[in-house]
C-alpha cells in the first residue's frame, strides 16, 4: 500500500485555514466627493470667459494703437494701427499721436487739401517725453515757437502748398523705432484743412 504524506503536518502545527479573511478596502468604502473643487470651478469660469467672443474682442483691442480725442481736429482710428487727423483749428498745438514704450511710428503723411482756400499752409510737429500734464505751446503762423510746462523737440517745420503732401516715413521709422519710453507728438498748422495719416505698430 502506498504511503500518503501529510503535507500540512510537515509544516508544523499551524495548518492552512479553510477560509481566507480579507480586510475591508477603505478606498472603496469612502464616498467620493460630489461636485467640483474651487480650483476646478475657477478653470471652468476662465475657459467660459475666454470662449465668449465679446471678451476676445475686448482683449484684442488692448493692443491697438490709440489716438486720443483731439479738440480742434477730427480723428479716425482703425484696428490696423493706421490713424488720421484732420486739423480744424489754426495756430493751436494739437495732440497728434501717442507712442507707448516699445512701439514704432512707421509713417506720417501730411497733406494740404483745404477746401476753404487754395493757400499754402505752415505745419510744424514736435515730440515730447515725460509728464505731459502741464505742457503748453506757443504757436505763431502755424509754427510751434515755445514750450512751457515740459520740453519738446521739433521734428518737422515747413510750408506745404495746396494739394501737396509731405511724407516723413524715412525719418520717423528710424527715429521712433521701438521707442524706449512713452512719447507724445504734437502738430500745429497756420490754417485748417491739413490731413495727417500716421501708422503705429505696437511693441
Amino acid at each position: 500500500m502506498p504511503i500518503i504524506k501529510d503535507k500540512y503536518g510537515a509544516k508544523g502545527a499551524q495548518t492552512r485555514p479553510k477560509y481566507v479573511s480579507r480586510k475591508e478596502n477603505r478606498a472603496i468604502m469612502e464616498q467620493a466627493p460630489v461636485g467640483l473643487s474651487e480650483q476646478q470651478k475657477r478653470e471652468v469660469e476662465k475657459n467660459t470667459y475666454r470662449a465668449d467672443s465679446a471678451n476676445r474682442n475686448e482683449v484684442s483691442q488692448r493692443a491697438v494703437a490709440t489716438t486720443p480725442s483731439i479738440t480742434g481736429a477730427s480723428t479716425i482710428q482703425t484696428s490696423s494701427g493706421v490713424n488720421s487727423v484732420i486739423i480744424s483749428s489754426a495756430n493751436t498745438a494739437l495732440n497728434l499721436c501717442f507712442l507707448s514704450q516699445g512701439s514704432t511710428l512707421n509713417n506720417i503723411l501730411i497733406q494740404n487739401v483745404s477746401t476753404a482756400d487754395s493757400a499754402s499752409k505752415n505745419v510744424s510737429i514736435h515730440w515730447s517725453s515725460g509728464s505731459q500734464d502741464n505742457i503748453a505751446f506757443s504757436v505763431t503762423s502755424g509754427i510751434i515757437t515755445a514750450t512751457t510746462g515740459g520740453s519738446s523737440t521739433c521734428l518737422f517745420a515747413g510750408t506745404i502748398p495746396y494739394l501737396a503732401a509731405v511724407d516723413l516715413s524715412h525719418v520717423v521709422n528710424t527715429l521712433f523705432n521701438k521707442v524706449g519710453k512713452d512719447i507724445t507728438l504734437y502738430i500745429a498748422s497756420s490754417g485748417t484743412g491739413i490731413h495727417v495719416t500716421h501708422s503705429i505698430t505696437n511693441g
